[in-house]
């Protein structure tokens, strides 16, 4: 018995299920037709809704579009069935104007999205107790049909070969296209190939026909997979492929060579994060210079336990033994201890520690590891090493701004045309194959150099906007998650443009809130929130375009993105969209803009996070000069956040609404604690500025760090913000900063006193040679 998808309507809506027969009947027959009687599928099934809704008058008098506008304002149609109902809307017409022939792949895009309206149809308006049936690619009657109709209908391979699969597949009511619900096959005859060539192939696995060697490739990124798990004992090629040499990598290096040399204990702490590279980097050094297993030992406090009866601290004492106070002269051991900070810390601060390491314990706490204030240098002495990840930033910053070597030269790694390459390669493989999918586009888009760019300069705002600490392997999964979307469910071959629209990269970067912290805080770094009048203009002719794809290439190169071209080709005016679409194209053209247009680049410049990098630049190099605008720009944040009657004078009451009370405030600032450096590029720095201000002869110095947030908050109070009750929350150690800093007023001998209704100010001052106060208008 045939098989229609549409059946499910009969007894609720018995018109719409025969429609939806018909096209079914004649879907490889008569595609174009499918894509007329599916536009008149849509305005029966509104005609349905709205029967369904007294108070919509006039509704049978407007156009299609006006119905789908007025629904979806009335909050009946959901986002994504407007979006649906704009693509059906949008394929008929097309149809309706002009000839097209055997239009197959818009015939499934219109099947896949009346099945979807009417699934929505039923579960809001028929049985509540209504299970929707899986939905199946229409089937052919017999495959005699299929196979006169492909001499007659079909010109391309493409669409031959995907109706003769779908013939040979419909009597097992097996679903078409192809066995991968995200990709498509192409060619027959190159099937054959394919199964040749794989015999050839470079890759560590094989896959069935129609899967894709990139998506495979890709999922290792992913932190769940196999290998994002990092072991100091193994390393593969893949991980190989993808080490970027960092500074760290040549202070180690040296390290090891130092201690090989000498006959005494040497024990050799690699500190940092979760994540952050040791084990990466050990099993990377083991593999290059393989002396390393003879010369020393190696323990890991995250993936190594001797005893499961034992806590980690009773292991690491076990393990540390040979460096006791009792031991460390006498023993020759040698040892690389990658160790979490936090681990570390547990342990000097342990009985263990206490007892037997005392002069172990003494070089960690001298070296200042656990200090956030300071840099953590590399220190030696004669039994001991410790060499930090925590102060090896993965940017680089310099006088024109950071720049980042890391993050650059790994994203061209996954992108270089290179057939060394495990990403690109299989990248081709796929194309040789005609694969098709989300993550084929998005690739597409990350080896382009402007992309990368955007991606890098995101990455070091998060860093600095947000102190976000980003990690080899959360770097990894970020890469994976903006490349291949999160529903991989979703059959590319039958998207539309909307749903196409929706997983583009750029989408991807700043939609993707839920899927890993690094993107929650890279979704508040969304160029949409940015306000200016070109980006006010954009999207007014935007708005009033009758050609969307015209208005999109006027400030974008879509012939970078021709996949992507070709869906919004046709879809005519922009006020014809639902409110749902319209939202969606706005958010596109403003983030591939933030990408991809020279034109408007610069309206996406943050000038008050600029400058930040600038003082955070001058101050990592020790600049007084480089400063100095910033002390100016403190002081005078100091009184606005008080308030201040007049110039040099700040508020210390302003409990009565009608009389306040005001003291002289004359603070220096205080540069003392700057450290020059000659160093034009800094890879080893502080994300944070220190300042100070001392009393009026420079002694006695208040310090504060200034972190970007607290900067932002420096500049909104010289615009003449106020802070509310929040603010004096989120900057609490300003707060406290400023209650130091009023000690150094001259409020002993003197206070100002202001009438706030009058506007008349008083002065009480203490006359040191006489020993008492005078009290005068001032």
């Amino acid at each position: 018995m045939h098989y229609y998808n549409f059946n499910f309507l009969q007894e609720r809506f018995p018109k719409l299920a025969d429609l939806g027969r018909q096209i079914e009947d004649i879907f490889f027959q008569d595609p174009q037709t499918v894509l007329i009687k599916g536009r008149i599928f849509s305005e029966e099934l509104l005609k349905e809704v709205a029967s369904q809704h007294d108070d919509l008058d006039n509704f049978s008098y407007l156009k299609l579009v006006e119905r789908i506008q007025l629904l979806e304002k009335e909050e009946i149609l959901s986002k994504e069935i407007a979006r649906s109902l704009d693509t059906i809307r949008q394929l008929g017409n097309k149809a309706s104007h002009e000839y097209i022939d055997a239009d197959i792949e818009n015939a499934f895009k219109m099947h896949k999205r009346l099945f979807e309206i009417s699934v929505w149809l039923m579960e809001v308006y028929g049985d509540y107790s209504f299970v929707p049936p899986k939905y199946r690619n229409p089937q052919l009657k017999s495959t005699a049909d299929v196979m006169s109709k492909l001499e007659e209908k079909t010109s391309s391979l493409e669409e031959k070969l995907e109706l003769i699969l779908a013939a040979a597949k419909s009597e097992t009511a097996v679903d078409f296209p192809a066995k991968s619900v995200n990709t498509i096959i192409v060619s027959e005859a190159e099937l054959k190939e394919i199964n040749q060539e794989k015999k050839e192939l470079d890759f560590e696995f094989n896959l069935e026909e129609g899967e894709s060697y990139l998506l495979k490739e890709l999922s290792k990124l992913k932190e769940s997979s196999q290998e994002a798990i990092e072991n100091s004992n193994q390393f593969s090629s893949f991980k190989d492929y993808l080490h970027v040499k960092r500074s760290i990598q040549d202070d180690l290096e040296q390290t090891l060579k130092d201690s090989a040399r000498v006959r005494e204990s040497q024990l050799i702490f690699l500190c940092g994060s979760v994540g952050d590279g040791k084990s990466h980097l050990l099993a990377y050094l083991k593999k290059k210079h393989p002396e390393i297993d003879d010369q020393f030992m190696i323990h890991n406090d995250a993936t190594e336990s001797f005893d499961p009866q034992k806590s980690s601290l009773d292991t690491l004492a076990e393990v540390l033994m040979p460096f006791s106070d009792e031991k460390i002269q006498t023993s020759t051991e040698k040892l690389i201890l990658a160790i979490n900070l936090g681990v570390l810390h547990n342990f000097i601060e342990s009985e263990h520690a206490k007892q037997n390491f005392k002069i172990l314990t003494q070089f960690i706490t001298e070296a200042n590891v656990f200090e956030e204030v300071s840099i953590t240098a590399n220190r030696d002495s004669e039994h001991f090493h410790l060499i930090s990840f925590s102060d090896y930033q993965p940017f680089e910053l310099t006088e024109n701004g950071p720049v980042s070597h890391y993050f650059s030269t790994l994203l061209e790694r996954i992108v270089n045309p290179s057939q060394e390459n495990p990403f690109y390669r299989a990248y081709s493989k796929d194309k040789e194959n005609k694969i098709h999918g989300f993550f084929m586009t998005n690739y597409e888009l990350l080896m382009l150099e402007q992309i990368r760019d955007g991606i890098i300069n995101l990455l070091i705002q998060a860093i600095i906007k947000n102190k976000v600490i980003i990690s080899t392997r959360a770097l990894f999964n970020f890469i994976h998650d903006i490349v291949v979307p999160a529903n991989l469910e979703v059959d590319y071959y039958n998207s539309d443009a909307v749903q196409k629209t929706e997983v583009l990269l750029p989408n991807l970067i700043f939609d993707g809130r839920e899927r890993s912290p690094l993107l929650a805080v890279i979704s508040e770094l969304d160029p949409i929130h940015r306000r200016s009048n070109l980006l006010d203009q954009i999207l007014i002719e935007l708005n009033n375009t009758m050609d969307i794809q015209e208005t999109f290439g006027k400030y974008i190169d879509l012939s970078q993105i021709q996949e992507w071209e070709k869906e919004i080709n046709g879809l005519g005016a922009f006020h014809d969209l639902s409110n749902a679409s319209r939202q969606l194209y706005n958010k596109s053209l403003i983030r591939l803009s933030f990408f991809l247009s020279e034109r408007v680049k610069g309206v996406f410049v943050d000038e008050t996070y600029n400058q930040y990098l600038s003082y955070l630049y001058y101050f990592n190099i020790g600049s007084k000069s480089g400063i100095k605008s910033l002390f100016t720009l403190l002081k005078e944040s100091i009184f606005l956040w008080n308030g201040k009657p007049k110039n040099d004078y700040v508020y210390i009451d302003k409990s009565n609404q009608d009389i306040q009370v005001a003291q002289f405030l004359n603070i220096k600032p205080y540069v003392e604690h700057l450290t020059t450096s000659e160093q034009g590029v800094l890879n080893r720095f502080r994300l944070t500025i220190q300042v100070a201000f001392g009393d009026e002869n420079k002694l006695n110095p208040v310090f504060l760090e200034i972190d970007f947030p607290l900067y932002k908050m420096l500049i909104q109070l010289f615009k003449g913000y106020r802070p509310n009750k929040k603010d004096k929350e989120d900057c609490i150690q300003f707060v406290e900063f400023i209650e130091k800093v009023m000690k150094h007023g001259n409020k002993e001998k003197e206070l100002l006193f202001v009438n706030l209704q009058s506007n008349k100010s008083f002065k009480l001052v203490y006359d040191e040679d006489f020993e008492e106060f005078t009290f005068r208008r001032e």
